[in-house]
């Protein structure tokens, strides 16, 4: 079968980039800006690379249930991506981005419009939804993890309501318009403003690694995520776009 000659060219494949390096868990050897305003941005350049965005604001809720990364320097990464044309331009959409923002970015803020473009929900009684963890009180006991009952654990559950939805990091005029509303839905803003008093006391860190070929960009930002078995909170997919 012609397919052998393609598992034979695979193992060949897997054998040459054994040993090709990438960025370690905290991203000791990666360039970063710590980013306020546009002149901030202008420092990386303007072409395809991949990067990590790391921030200290509280990030309470998860786009999925997948183990995330550890957290460094008092922060931790939220988003991680690649831009094959334009690094810079994809990272100031998700940091400098204007409220009616029609496409998806980071997703923090709540947006309190109609929508009819692409918007995450930020909480629903049905459908896809971000995840929150929630301490328990085991009923029973689970032999294979060595917990017995009465043991309490962590977990992760959808938000399903206003009330779980509460329980994320807001600012005061979120927390007050959701608390003086009845929403059954509610979905997030694409992307966010640094400057903006949510978040202006906060650091956002951009790592990036740019000028190098697509495909090694590409190996760099898929095995960074499967090395360490994890997905930054705010990523939506495990792989792909």
């Amino acid at each position: 079968m012609a397919n052998n000659i393609w598992q034979e060219e695979e193992k060949k494949y897997l054998k040459a980039i054994e040993g090709v390096r990438i960025p370690n868990a905290s991203l000791d050897d990666v360039d970063y800006i710590s980013t306020k305003n546009l002149d901030d941005f202008n420092q990386i350049p303007n072409e395809g690379g991949c990067y990590w965005i790391w921030t200290n604001e509280p990030v309470l809720h998860s786009l999925h249930k997948h183990p995330t990364p550890k957290p460094f320097n008092d922060g931790e990464i939220i988003y991680n991506g690649i831009a094959k044309d334009d690094v810079r331009g994809r990272v100031v959409h998700h940091l400098l981005g204007h409220v009616d923002a029609g496409w998806s970015g980071i997703s923090l803020d709540i947006y309190f419009g109609d929508t009819v473009s692409h918007r995450k929900k930020a909480f629903s009684e049905k459908g896809k939804v971000p995840y929150i963890k929630e301490i328990v009180t085991l009923k029973r006991a689970i032999t294979a993890k060595n917990l017995k009952s009465g043991d309490k654990i962590e977990r992760l559950k959808p938000i399903r309501s206003k009330e779980d939805f509460l329980q994320i990091f807001l600012s005061e005029e979120e927390k007050e318009l959701l608390t003086n509303a009845e929403y059954d839905k509610i979905f997030f803003r694409n992307g966010i403003n640094i400057n903006e008093n949510k978040h202006k006391n906060y650091e956002f860190r951009v790592y990036y690694i740019t000028g190098l070929s697509s495909l090694y960009l590409e190996f760099i930002e898929k095995k960074w995520r499967e090395d360490n078995n994890w997905l930054p909170k705010l990523c939506s997919y495990s792989s792909g776009r």
